[in-house]
């Protein structure tokens, strides 16, 4: 039911997503011929071929269209750039430009943990109420107070289970799992809260601590769990969605400040224009991951875990929503939970 849901939505919206590819990939060849006068170095810690670069390439062709090819958006995939918290504090120290990722900054900008927060958003509409919504002049305000300015939420998905002791259906299934976590207050009170054992492991080791059992699971939206073949290094696949993911697209300080207001304008629209593309784009890649993974490896166990069963969930997590509150305060909580829910910002 989840699948066909997902499906449906996907053909819906297939047309809008091909009417904003194809005449922006179309114009490039024009804006190629002018030298760039600006750079932007762009680092994501996944290979280029994920949902991260596709997402970072659409974002790049945008830049470089709307600004004549005055401005060059560069892709440094596979952690080229450095690990995780490399990235982000050289952001902060000038030293690097742009990072596209997700819990290094809910792990920095407690406002942002709401991303941890387990069945907040119920699909892709609840994600996009509350990124370009109302609620987006205070995330800027949000991120400004870290020495960082964000440009965009990009698609990424769901985040989903695999592992190699036994499918996920109820929170049970976890008491006793050495389960990776990326960093982060919330992640470890949720998985100490589900009887887990949460172990902090950077992606780009990720498939080797799989593979030798350094942890017996892990948790990661499909494409990027297809991408990153995480599949052959463990044996079932269990799909919650249990946790909305996107990527986070910000920029440091000292880059922000040197950068003219003509060209600060084309990095917030084509930021903005990325969005509903790359959501649309993760929940085509989410139905085509699976039937990829399942081609490869035709004995891998797909569980789906059911409706009446997520109350059980989320009850388990409330640590992490009494977590959130304390940290970014009620207000600003019960702001998020009504727009996810499709209320209105103030009662």
């Amino acid at each position: 039911m989840t699948q066909l849901r997902t499906q449906k939505r996907w053909l819906k919206h297939a047309a809008v997503a091909a009417a904003i590819a194809v005449p922006a990939f179309g114009l490039s060849a024009t804006a190629q011929a002018v030298e760039p006068e600006l750079t932007m170095k762009v680092g994501i810690t996944a290979g280029p071929t994920s949902i991260l670069g596709d997402g970072t390439r659409y974002f790049a062709k945008l830049v470089d269209i709307n600004s004549g090819g005055r401005i060059k958006v560069e892709l440094f995939a596979s952690a080229l750039l450095g690990k995780e918290n490399t990235q982000l504090e050289g952001m902060v120290a000038g030293t690097h430009d742009a990072f596209l990722h997700i819990s290094s900054y809910t792990g920095r900008i407690k406002e942002q943990r709401f991303w941890d927060m387990p069945f907040l958003f119920a699909d892709g509409d609840a994600v996009a109420r509350v990124t370009q919504g109302p609620l987006r002049a205070e995330m800027d305000e949000h991120f400004r107070k870290y020495n960082l300015e964000l440009l965009g939420f990009f698609g990424f998905g769901f985040r989903q289970f695999t592992g190699n002791k036994h499918p996920y259906n109820v929170p049970e299934d976890l008491k006793g799992i050495k389960h990776r976590i990326p960093g982060g207050k919330s992640k470890m009170l949720l998985f100490k809260a589900l009887g887990a054992n949460p172990a902090t492991v950077t992606f780009s080791e990720l498939y080797q601590a799989l593979k030798a059992g350094v942890v017996d699971s892990q948790d990661n939206p499909l494409p990027l769990i297809y991408d990153t073949k995480f599949h052959e290094v463990t044996k079932y696949l269990s799909i919650c969605n249990y946790v909305y993911n996107p990527v986070i697209l910000a920029v440091g300080k000292p880059f922000w400040d040197k950068t003219p207001e003509w060209a600060r304008k084309i990095y917030k629209q084509a930021a903005r224009d990325t969005e509903g593309w790359s959501r649309m784009l993760s929940e085509k890649l989410e139905l085509e991951s699976v039937q990829k993974m399942l081609a490869e490896k035709p004995d891998y166990k797909i569980n789906y875990c059911k409706k009446e069963d997520l109350p059980k969930w989320r009850k388990i997590a409330q640590p992490v929503y009494d977590s959130f509150i304390e940290d970014a305060g009620a207000e600003w909580a019960a702001k998020i939970e009504r727009v996810a829910k499709g209320g209105y910002v103030n009662e």
